[in-house]
């Protein structure tokens, strides 16, 4: 985030100087009224950059929100099971969380899956799909026990959509001409403000504004893309305080 900042300041330098260079040698007469129609633009383009990203960070937040909650039912659904059986598939989906929690959690960080959590998973899934997973015809007959295979199947799948929902979700990556067209139309932007406002005063106060404002959509546009790795979300301590409730 740092180096996208520091882009921005050496932008705004190349533009001052290139600005000094032009008046030095050539009489503008510009309007500060074209500021306007360019300013709108940068501002457009990357607003609506922006609200793409921050549409899609809370469809990551919801599925990740959605994978807890689908954890939390499939380990009430096998509170039905006798107490040996119930004990291994418990184990086998809080092994599963607990590797996103500390596996995946960190391979999000560059949108990878994780190795661990993938045989995890398939460990669950081995387990669901067994006669391990199925109570023994000698229990009574209640209504969470009837319903139980179609539970387990359903949030089994869940589980899985879930999983490959975040993981599509956590990390968007942009074309690097997308980001040159920002810089340019940045640049641009620099460039007329300072080609249109003379003096020394007025020079400082507009470099002030640009560093100040005009790079945050793009800081902002930069920090929404990667939400696991900057700490939007921490996927880690969702999961973890779920195993505590449902362990105590």
């Amino acid at each position: 985030m740092l180096i996208l900042y520091g882009l921005f300041v050496l932008l705004i330098c190349l533009a001052l100087s290139l600005a000094r260079w032009v008046k030095s040698r050539h009489s503008l007469q510009l309007q500060a009224s074209m500021l306007s129609p360019l300013g709108s633009l940068y501002t457009l383009t990357t607003a609506f950059l922006l609200s793409n990203v921050i549409f899609q960070f809370t469809n990551l937040r919801t599925a990740i929100t959605q994978e807890v909650v689908t954890i939390s039912k499939l380990g009430a659904v096998m509170s039905v099971l006798p107490p040996e059986q119930r004990v291994e598939a418990r184990r086998l989906l809080y092994d599963y969380a607990e590797s996103i929690a500390q596996d995946e959690a960190i391979t999000m960080r560059t949108g990878q899956p994780s190795d661990a959590t993938q045989l995890s998973s398939d460990r669950l899934r081995d387990f669901l799909s067994t006669v391990d997973a199925v109570p023994p015809e000698t229990l009574p007959k209640t209504p969470e026990l009837v319903n139980y295979f179609r539970k387990v199947s359903d949030l089994g799948f869940d589980l899985i959509d879930a999983r490959e929902r975040r993981l599509s979700l956590c990390r968007q990556t942009f074309p690097v001409r997308l980001w040159m067209a920002i810089a340019v139309m940045f640049f641009a932007l620099a460039l007329l403000a300072f080609l249109v406002h003379n003096g020394a005063w007025t020079t400082t106060w507009v470099a002030t504004i640009l560093l100040l404002a005009a790079p945050v959509p793009a800081v902002m546009l930069y920090i929404y893309s990667n939400p696991i790795s900057l700490g939007l979300i921490d996927i880690t301590a969702l999961l973890e305080a779920v195993m505590e409730r449902s362990r105590g």
